[in-house]
């Protein structure tokens, strides 16, 4: 009875698992639930990203709503946010303070941009890691004026969530300028991802793959295309070549990990999800993953710390839903068990 319960839950949120996109280049913080805000800081002068930034919320009727830190490429996030006005500010040592107000109850998704304006004299933060934004804006460097202007505005669009037609037009521009533009073809194959033209996105990623072998982002985006496809035989080997390339992607340990989820092989699937989850903390999806297979492993217990971290981080994602029904079989399960060894 308890085996039958445990792949119950399982089947329960497969469907969500492999129709869930994290391509490599990501939309809006990798897909915002109903009220959130995200976006990304830098520094105004150096252009770098600024990794672990605490982000402050403040609601403007209630006050303290929460807090966020930065990631590796600069990103911030904070879901499941109530419909009000928010104050965003950020305190960062050596830095300006900076604070930007958005309303969630007229817009209920937001994304910021913070230059952040180092004060005269100061040192620059001590850490300066690469991440995928850094090592972007390195080969960006090389790229001629117009195209890379071109890309940029793309990206701004895609990052916001905003025009994705627009989008593609200024990729599309960007490439007719300067040929050999392998990043401008991997977000291109994305937004297409996006618009649900399969065939221009593998054309554009392969495109990608040609001009620049070594660019994980391209194998990582054509695994995703390959899972949403039921390619797993495809995505297994391209995603595998991507980590090869960067072994610390969290993107792409979590979609080789839904690409061994998909073809039953869990036990394969389970070391790179909790890779994922430990490059990158705030990944809520894996941690439903990683309980999906705790619960095929007959690990109730860990199943059940999986969900919960899942709605700490999302509580209003697309599986939110689905997984409080969940913890409720989980917990009525355990009541059971209790009741049944009195």
């Amino acid at each position: 009875m308890r085996n039958r319960f445990c792949c119950y839950i399982a089947l329960f949120l497969t469907g969500y698992l492999l129709s869930s996109p994290c391509m490599a280049q990501k939309g809006p913080g990798g897909g915002p639930s109903m009220t959130s805000i995200r976006g990304s800081v830098r520094d105004a002068v150096t252009h770098r990203v600024l990794v672990r930034v605490v982000v402050m919320i403040e609601s403007t009727d209630s006050g303290y709503a929460g807090q966020a830190e930065t990631d590796t490429s600069g990103k911030f996030g904070l879901q499941g946010l109530d419909p009000s006005q928010y104050s965003v500010k950020i305190n960062l040592p050596g830095y300006y303070e900076a604070v930007q107000v958005v309303d969630l109850s007229t817009n209920p998704m937001a994304y910021l941009t913070f230059e952040l304006r180092p004060k005269p004299g100061a040192a620059p933060p001590a850490v300066a890691p690469e991440g995928p934004e850094a090592s972007l804006d390195a080969r960006l460097a090389s790229v001629p004026e117009k195209a890379r202007k071109e890309f940029l505005k793309a990206r701004e669009l895609w990052q916001q969530g905003k025009d994705l037609q627009n989008c593609v037009d200024h990729l599309n521009r960007a490439i007719k300028s300067y040929a050999q533009f392998a990043d401008a073809y991997v977000l291109l194959g994305s937004a297409y991802i996006q618009q649900n033209k399969g065939e221009e996105a593998k054309a554009a990623l392969n495109r990608a793959i040609e001009i620049d072998p070594k660019l994980a982002d391209a194998r990582f985006t054509l695994g995703t295309l390959e899972n949403r496809e039921k390619d797993y035989a495809s995505a297994e080997k391209t995603l595998n070549e991507g980590l090869k390339l960067d072994d610390k992607s969290a993107e792409g340990h979590y979609e080789l990990a839904k690409t061994y989820w998909a073809m039953g092989r869990w036990q394969d699937a389970e070391p790179h999800a909790q890779t994922a989850v430990k490059l990158l903390p705030t990944m809520s999806q894996a941690h439903v993953l990683l309980g999906n297979i705790a619960l095929r492993k007959r690990d109730n217990e860990t199943a059940y710390t999986e969900f919960t971290e899942y709605l700490r981080l999302d509580p209003q994602g697309p599986m939110a839903g689905s997984v409080r029904e969940i913890l409720a079989k989980i917990e009525q399960a355990s009541k059971q068990a209790e009741a049944q060894k009195k």
